[in-house]
């Protein structure tokens, strides 16, 4: 019907109207991410004075909204390519590949901030950081896949 070897094509195209979700629910597991972290800083003390207060601390808080929002831009900058009717591989690759390994620097850095709270099921970001890996391995493609095929076309 659309001949041999055509449908690889066709399903690969499909990847440019999927990935941009796929990379804005990666976003949303960084912010939630950064939320929380910058939500237990502003809570939690330590040598007198609380964690937010400590320059390392609020130094990664500020690295990781800075990533989620640079993350954010990349999914919105594709999904607008998506509403233009173009071709949108090279983009859709770029935000769900850079979006995956962001919601997986920003969830480990929360856990970090968390400290030994950070593993315990009572607090959220321990589950953050596993499920962050669905976005770099499991949905769609892996992300090593997505850099070698479809950032170099």
């Amino acid at each position: 019907l659309i001949g041999e070897g055509a449908g690889f094509k066709i399903a690969m195209g499909a990847f440019d109207k999927t990935r941009p979700p796929v990379a804005a629910g990666a976003v949303g597991l960084g912010q939630r991410a950064v939320d929380e972290a910058t939500k237990y800083a502003l809570e939690r003390r330590t040598f007198g004075k609380l964690l937010v207060e400590h320059q390392a601390v609020s130094f990664l808080l500020a690295e990781m909204a800075m990533k989620v929002e640079l993350a954010r831009l990349a999914y919105q900058r594709a999904a607008w390519e998506v509403d233009q009717g173009r071709k949108n591989t090279y983009y859709a690759s770029i935000a769900k590949a850079f979006a995956g390994d962001i919601a997986n620097q920003v969830a480990s850095d929360a856990v970090q901030i968390f400290g030994g709270n950070g593993f315990n099921s009572e607090y959220p970001v321990e589950k953050l950081m596993r499920d962050a890996k669905i976005y770099q391995f499991i949905v769609e493609q892996t992300d090593t896949i997505t850099r070698t095929c479809d950032l170099h076309q």
